[in-house]
C-alpha cells in the first residue's frame, strides 16, 4: 500500500477516509469566512457571499477578505521569500522542501503549474539546476497538492461522500492548449475544500457551475466514455479538493510524472489491468484508450499484452473492451507491483 494509505487511512484507501472530513473542513472554513465578512463589513468593505445550495453569488468582489497571519512570527521566517511566475510566495525550509508561509494566499493549481514550468524550461538547458527544481516540485506536491489515478467507480463513490460539488475550468487545458471556452474547458470537478480557490479567485476560475450529485455522476460517465482519465487531487494533504478528467499529454500531472520523472505528482491507482487471454480476440480496440503506454499487441499470439509496471489502473481499457478481455486487480495483492505507486 502507498504511504498515504498508511498515514491517513490506517491501511485502507486514503481518499475514502479523507472524503469523510473534507466536507467538515469546508464547513469550518465557511464559518471562518463568515467571521471575516463581519470584520470586512465593520471596516467598510464589500464581502463575497456564496450560496452553494442556490449556486449564485449575492455580491461580488474580486478578492474575498483574507485576514493574514504575521509571517515574521512563523518558523523559518528568517529565510528569503521566493516567488513563482504568478507571484505566489514560498520559501525553502531547513529540510530543503517548499513551504508556503502560513496565512499567505496561494492557489495550489497555479503554483504547481509555475513550479513545473521551471522544470520544463530547464530541461536540456540548465542541467545542473534541474534536479533541484524537480525536488521543489516533488516536495510541494507531496505536502500540498498530490493526486492519484482512480477508476470510474471510485470517482462515482466520491460524489456521494463530498460536498459541495462544482464543475469548473481545467487549468491544464487552459495552460497547455489555451482552451478557455465553457464547452471545451469545463472538465474538472471542485469538491469541498477545492471550492476555496474559486471563492478567492473567481475571475481566474470563471464559468463555475454548482452540480447536484446526480448531475455530477452523469458528467463523470460522459467523460469516461470519451476516454478521459479520472484522478483525485488534494488541496493541503490529505484534504480532497477535486477530480480531474484529463488525458496525456494535456494533463500536467500525468505529463510531470511520465515525461519528467517526478513520481510524487500523481500516484498510480489502487488497481492494475490484467488481460483475460481466453476472451481476447486481438481487435486492439483497447489500445487507443491507454494514456500510459502500458499496452501493446502481441502479433504472434494476436493477443493484447499489458505491462503491469507501467499501468496506472485508470480502467479505461477494461471499460472499453468489447469482449470483457481485461479485468482490474488490486495492486496491493500483485507481487512485484504492490509497492509501485
Amino acid at each position: 500500500m502507498c504511504h498515504f494509505c498508511t498515514t491517513h487511512a490506517d491501511g485502507g484507501k486514503w481518499f475514502e477516509n479523507a472524503a469523510n472530513f473534507s466536507a467538515k473542513m469546508y464547513s469550518n472554513r465557511k464559518k471562518k469566512v463568515a467571521k471575516e465578512e463581519k470584520f470586512t463589513q465593520h471596516m467598510g468593505g464589500v464581502p463575497v457571499k456564496i450560496d452553494p445550495e442556490k449556486g449564485r453569488i449575492t455580491s461580488l468582489s474580486l478578492q474575498p477578505p483574507v485576514i493574514k497571519e504575521d509571517f515574521q512570527a512563523q518558523p523559518g521566517s528568517n529565510l528569503d521569500l521566493l516567488k513563482t511566475r504568478s507571484d505566489f510566495s514560498y520559501f525553502i525550509n531547513d529540510k530543503g522542501e517548499v513551504q508556503i508561509p502560513p496565512g499567505m494566499p496561494a492557489d495550489l493549481d497555479i503554483m504547481f503549474t509555475d513550479l513545473l514550468k521551471e522544470v520544463v524550461d530547464a530541461t536540456g538547458i540548465d542541467v545542473e539546476s534541474l534536479p533541484q527544481m524537480k525536488r521543489k516540485v516533488a516536495s510541494f506536491m507531496g505536502k500540498y497538492h498530490f493526486g492519484q489515478v482512480i477508476t470510474l467507480e471510485e470517482a462515482l463513490d466520491m460524489m456521494d461522500l463530498t460536498y459541495p460539488i462544482g464543475l469548473m475550468q481545467c487549468i491544464c487545458r487552459r495552460e497547455t492548449r489555451g482552451m478557455m471556452n465553457k464547452g471545451e474547458a469545463n472538465y474538472c470537478f471542485s469538491l469541498g475544500v477545492g471550492l476555496y480557490k474559486w471563492e478567492r479567485w473567481p475571475e481566474t476560475f470563471r464559468g463555475f457551475t454548482f452540480l447536484s450529485v446526480k448531475e455530477a455522476k452523469e458528467h463523470l460517465k460522459h467523460f469516461n466514455k470519451k476516454g478521459f482519465v479520472h484522478s483525485l487531487w488534494t488541496f493541503n494533504v490529505p484534504y480532497i479538493g477535486g477530480i480531474c478528467n484529463c488525458e496525456y499529454p494535456v494533463c500536467q500531472g500525468i505529463r510531470g510524472r511520465i515525461d519528467y520523472g517526478i513520481d510524487s505528482i500523481i500516484l498510480k491507482g489502487e488497481y492494475c489491468a490484467q488481460p483475460v487471454f481466453e476472451n481476447c480476440t486481438g481487435c486492439g480496440y483497447c489500445l487507443r484508450y491507454c494514456q500510459f503506454g502500458a499496452m501493446s499487441m502481441s502479433l504472434s499470439r494476436n493477443k493484447i499484452s499489458i505491462d503491469m509496471k507501467r499501468c496506472f489502473g485508470c480502467g479505461q481499457c477494461e471499460k472499453h473492451c468489447p469482449n470483457a478481455a481485461i479485468k482490474l486487480v488490486e495492486r496491493r495483492k500483485c507481487p512485484g507491483i504492490n509497492e509501485s505507486w
